[in-house]
């Protein structure tokens, strides 16, 4: 078994330069709408009229979202560079607006409030909100075609209640997509979409009754790999916040966070387009932790030295 002992800094430098190289082919792709440039993504063609806009929506968001949690982070902690990390940040508000995908502005939204209400005190946490709140409303009230979209998306999917096809698929997943109690444990594995009879099978549920795996996110987990996999990502999640990390990687937990919030309705939890940034997440939280560890040791072996001199 081989071990690659890669750099923070090296990865960070990686993620920040496809992240910006995402953002970049976003907007050249939007400027270009009359031709898909950069192939399909999960179904259909990467830009599709839905919700009133043009939605463009390509491979490659996972690292974009990685990129966009370095750029907060940096942001606030580095005194070099803020302008590119101001600009590099409000990324990650633009671009999810303009897709017009509710997980992706809620779920960034949601981790760069954390973050900045994170260690200051309490007279500025209430300043914080109350800007991130009047924000939220000018834009809501701002005659923005894309945000039109989103409300109302999120209107017609609230009032159909348990009608809801997101609803009606995810009872499907959990009690009769498995064919056996077998399956109900160790899960039907990924479907080969189209081309195997398992794929050809979830190729018909999805045009016949709307079932998409990519629409229950962790029940998507449970019905393909079982509840050993849920329970994998329970663990994850319950150190992500258990176990404290260096300032500087933070935002490998928000990161991981935003994987949690979004796996109720998206695909990001399991997805291709996201198992890249969430190998790199673990791997620079599992620095931070080393990283802790070792500054542990050294607080003990001085603390051991200073009270030997002391003798």
């Amino acid at each position: 078994m081989r071990y690659h002992n890669i750099s923070v800094k090296t990865l960070e430098r990686i993620i920040l330069f496809f992240g910006l190289a995402y953002a970049l082919l976003f907007f050249f792709q939007y400027l270009n709408q009359g031709v898909v440039l950069f192939g399909k993504p999960l179904y259909g063609d990467e830009w599709t009229e839905d919700r009133g806009v043009i939605r463009i929506i390509f491979p490659g968001a996972g690292i974009f979202i990685l990129s966009l949690f370095i750029s907060i982070n940096k942001l606030t902690s580095s005194k070099n560079h803020r302008w590119f990390w101001l600009v590099f940040s409000s990324l990650g508000i633009i671009i999810p607006v303009m897709q017009v995908t509710r997980q992706f502005i809620v779920g960034v939204l949601l981790m760069y409030l954390i973050h900045l209400l994170n260690n200051v005190s309490i007279p500025k946490k209430v300043v914080i909100i109350f800007l991130f709140v009047l924000g939220v409303g000018l834009a809501i009230n701002a005659d923005i075609p894309m945000v039109e979209g989103v409300i109302e998306a999120q209107e017609r999917d609230s009032s159909l209640g348990k009608k809801y096809i997101r609803v009606l698929a995810g009872e499907y997943f959990l009690y009769d997509y498995s064919p056996n109690e077998i399956s109900g444990v160790f899960g039907n594995g990924a479907p080969y979409w189209g081309i195997s009879s398992y794929g050809k099978f979830n190729e018909k549920l999805g045009d016949e009754r709307g079932y998409y795996l990519s629409d229950v996110g962790i029940i998507a987990v449970y019905a393909m790999f079982g509840i050993f996999s849920i329970l994998g990502f329970i663990i994850i999640w319950l150190i992500s916040f258990l176990i404290p990390l260096p300032s500087e990687y933070q935002y490998a937990k928000y990161y991981l966070w935003y994987i949690l919030f979004t796996s109720f309705t998206w695909y990001s939890v399991y997805h291709y387009h996201y198992l890249i940034s969430t190998v790199f997440a673990l791997y620079i939280f599992q620095k931070g932790i080393d990283q802790s560890k070792r500054k542990i040791v050294i607080k003990k072996l001085l603390k051991t030295l200073i009270q030997e001199k002391k003798r």
